[in-house]
């Protein structure tokens, strides 16, 4: 049952932008069609106090217009194709494009470009489908009876490349037709601190982001100027302008942009701004002199374009749309990634070290969430806290009715009065849990205490695990949730590497499900000496393959907030390669985009690969070999004293 509301991210809480148009009018059209609309933030929280956590139970969909954000919330998401490619390209391509891929299904405006970048990544999954929707950056009113005017022509724009202190978006153009006196120029007048339309004589000021003034005053000036971007161009993308214009009832004056001549055809005029701005202006005051001498004719175009607009580009037509066919869109779409054999079971084996309520509640609602799948629920708490709590947390269990039950694990090693002895790691744990699971258990999954898994996250990994037989562990990127406040953001961890052992980059543990008869029984020699690098060797010595799907969240945590290391980091590394040197033995890779700089490639070396590696590069460097031979010598002098000295006084020699 459909709950006839949606919610809708504003990204930038605290700055105005073109996004908050589109925002108002999506809540106009959506009252037209008796259907709410919700502003969140990037994490589904209503951006108004009380800032409430949106659910499926609430809403229908999330609705994402920009690529800025992964998806960060266990809710059915859209997101537009809206950016044309450039955009992606100058700001991060691979990253932001696989933020694209984080949400359930995707909006086309009927780019051809826009749509491939997401279909080339989907071409070869199974469990994914290309944009169904289409779905532009248009407005379902206010439409106005087309008129003239006062002639007068309308741009409006942020002009935010100024913030660069570069020229403006088709300054040339502009400046000459600011000289006119035909020219009324509107967008805010300091956007991030830059006064954008510095110098213009013809600008009057922003216009509120309400969802219809700013085709009021458009319907008020009769002519609008519509101009693209390069990008957009190339795209083959059209902005809002061309709609609320036509809604207006204006004459519109657009550049040759392939789509306003594929879908508006002679309803509109237009001007080539590829040519130099001197002979652009010239089209344009050809053109606005046609419109004056020829007010009849004019008019009728318009009538021509606000037709073109009613029938094909009302966003309560599309909106309409959506709503009419969202079931069974969700349907197909949930069928894509559900089990093909619903008996194999899944084990969820939810950690946790200490008691704490909130983890209590956080791990019901996860094991109740999941969807479409056989599951064992196993809820493993510190042995001492279970003899306490454990009627507490089976009651609450039982309240809830999910299939979760409560087994005593030995995170810790206390002495006889009770006090800490020890934390064991988490290889240990592991071990143990995996030794207490009964051989009827097909896979398995081991949940950490800062883990959140969406709904399809289990029935997600199991299918790909089902579609490749050969793989004894299925994965999921990653959302990894940093900061607080108005900081507060998810990374996207879309690529595990077993091999980089770095302990900046959290591996987690909920994103992988194991098939229990494909773990190699040779890991009790080194799994149970492992806390920080357990899970890379569970995935690393696994065929693994991945779902393609963001389903996890994982809680970020402060360097100060981490528990004191059980093992030292260098020797879990030795005890991994001593494992599986092919595996580990590697060099972790350097680059950008999640890859490790050369300062945090040094930064997990051993203190020995260092001294290592600057031997072999005092050696590479083209010096004659009597030199090398000087250098060295007064090295090995020099060290010994050194040694001889922090012997002597017991300081550290690191």
């Amino acid at each position: 049952m459909l709950h006839r509301r949606f919610s809708v991210i504003k990204l930038w809480p605290h700055v105005k932008a073109a996004e908050d148009e589109v925002i108002e009018r999506l809540k106009i059209a959506a009252n037209s069609l008796n259907v709410e609309c919700l502003v969140v933030d990037s994490f589904a929280r209503l951006i108004h106090p009380p800032h409430t956590q949106l659910t499926q139970d609430d809403v229908d969909f999330v609705l994402s217009l920009h690529f800025e954000t992964p998806k960060q919330f266990d809710v059915f998401s859209f997101v537009t194709l809206w950016n044309p490619l450039q955009f992606y390209y100058e700001r991060g391509y691979r990253k932001f494009t696989r933020h694209l891929l984080t949400h359930d299904d995707f909006l086309s405006c009927a780019s051809a470009s826009g749509d491939d970048q997401v279909l080339r990544h989907i071409s070869d999954d199974p469990m994914r489908d290309g944009p169904h929707f289409q779905f532009y950056p248009t407005l379902s009113g206010p439409i106005m009876e087309p008129a003239t005017g006062d002639r007068k022509l309308f741009y409006a724009g942020i002009n935010w490349e100024r913030m660069g202190k570069g020229p403006g978006r088709h300054e040339g153009l502009l400046s000459l037709l600011d000289g006119s006196g035909d020219l009324r120029l509107y967008g805010p007048k300091i956007f991030a601190g830059v006064d954008v339309w510095e110098g213009y004589k013809s600008y009057v000021g922003p216009v509120p982001f309400d969802g219809v003034s700013i085709v009021r005053l458009i319907h008020s000036a009769g002519i609008a100027l519509v101009l693209s971007s390069d990008a957009h161009h190339q795209s083959e993308m059209m902005s809002c302008r061309i709609f609320e214009s036509a809604a207006a009832g204006a004459v519109i004056i657009c550049d040759e942009n392939p789509f306003a001549r594929r879908r508006f055809g002679d309803s509109l005029l237009y001007i080539d701004t590829t040519l130099p701005p001197e002979e652009a202006y010239g089209q344009l005051r050809s053109r606005l002199d046609w419109i004056k001498s020829e007010p009849a004719k004019s008019l009728q175009m318009a009538k021509r374009a606000q037709e073109v607009f009613r029938e094909n580009f009302r966003l309560d037509i599309f909106l309409e749309r959506i709503y009419r066919e969202l079931p069974e869109r969700k349907n197909k779409l949930e069928g894509l990634y559900a089990p093909k054999r619903g008996e194999e079971t899944v084990c969820a084996v939810f950690l946790m070290p200490e008691y704490r309520l909130d983890l209590l509640e956080r791990h019901i609602a996860t094991c109740r969430a999941q969807k479409n799948v056989a599951l064992r629920g196993i809820l493993a708490m510190d042995d001492r806290d279970a003899g306490i709590f454990a009627p507490h947390v089976r009651s609450r269990i039982g309240e809830s009715s999910v299939p979760l039950e409560v087994v005593p694990v030995h995170f810790t090693e206390r002495r006889a009065d009770g006090s800490l002895k020890r934390r064991r790691t988490a290889g240990e744990v592991i071990t143990e849990v995996l030794g207490s699971l009964p051989e009827r258990e097909d896979c398995v999954c081991i949940v950490a205490p800062n883990e959140r898994l969406f709904s399809d996250h289990l029935s997600a990994l199991l299918r790909t695990l089902q579609d490749s037989e050969g793989a004894g562990c299925a994965w999921s990127d990653m959302l990894v949730a940093r900061g607080s406040g108005d900081d507060e953001h998810a990374d996207l961890s879309d690529d595990p590497d077993a091999g980089c052992l770095a302990d900046a980059r959290p591996i987690g543990c909920g994103r992988f499900l194991f098939r229990l008869s494909a773990l190699d029984p040779r890991l009790r020699t080194a799994l149970p000496y492992l806390d920080a690098f357990a899970m890379h060797l569970l995935f690393g010595t696994s065929k693994s393959v991945p779902s393609r799907r963001c389903t996890i969240v994982c809680a970020g945590t402060d360097d100060g907030a981490k528990p004191a290391p059980v093992v030292p980091a260098d020797l879990e590394r030795e005890i991994l390669i001593d494992f599986s040197p092919g595996v580990f033995r590697g060099k972790p890779r350097t680059g950008t985009e999640g890859r490790l700089s050369a300062s945090q490639w040094l930064a997990a070396m051993t203190p020995e690969e260092k001294t290592k590696l600057a031997v072999e590069l005092a050696h590479a460097v083209p010096f004659p070999a009597f030199v090398k031979t000087l250098l060295f010598g007064a090295y090995r002098l020099w060290f010994r004293f050194y040694s001889r000295f922090f012997r002597r006084s017991g300081a550290p020699s690191k």
